[in-house]
């Protein structure tokens, strides 16, 4: 069984692996915050444990999912398109992908919501809290088979 995930994140092929192991997150739109004195953009989300085995209970399989803790450095600006914070207090997110554009990092979010994080340079840490817990629904892609 995989232990827990801690990495960091300093250019674009780093960005890639972060996004791949936060495909499918929830986060809770209050678990996202823009520390703008501390330059520093945070989330915690309930990421989807990709790289962990399924494991057969009787005729169904059971996932893992996980809290992890997300920080982006030397932040300098934060953008939210298609997010109305007081409205959406109690919103879930489903984050989709992170990817590196010019002079940012980009959250795509289920529903057409975005984040554009303007960062100074490439700072990021992805660190797995506490322990797993089994859930039996996976997340399903178009033209995908089961696994």
């Amino acid at each position: 069984m995989a232990g827990p995930l801690k990495l960091r994140a300093e250019d674009a092929e780093d960005i890639a692996v972060i996004s791949a192991c936060l495909q499918d997150a929830l986060i809770e739109l209050a678990d996202m915050r823009w520390l703008e004195d501390e330059r520093r953009f945070v989330l915690v989300a309930s990421r989807f444990a990709w790289e962990r085995p399924r494991v057969r209970e009787g005729k169904r399989f059971l996932y893992e999912r996980v809290h992890c803790g997300v920080a982006f450095e030397e932040v300098t600006r934060v953008r939210m398109r298609g997010i109305n914070r007081p409205a959406d207090g109690g919103r879930v997110l489903e984050l989709l992908a992170v990817s590196v554009e010019e002079g940012g990092i980009h959250l795509l979010l289920a529903g057409g919501a975005e984040v554009r994080i303007e960062v100074a340079g490439i700072d990021c840490r992805l660190k797995d809290v506490g322990e797993p817990w089994p859930v039996i629904d996976r997340p399903r892609h178009p033209g995908e088979e089961d696994r």
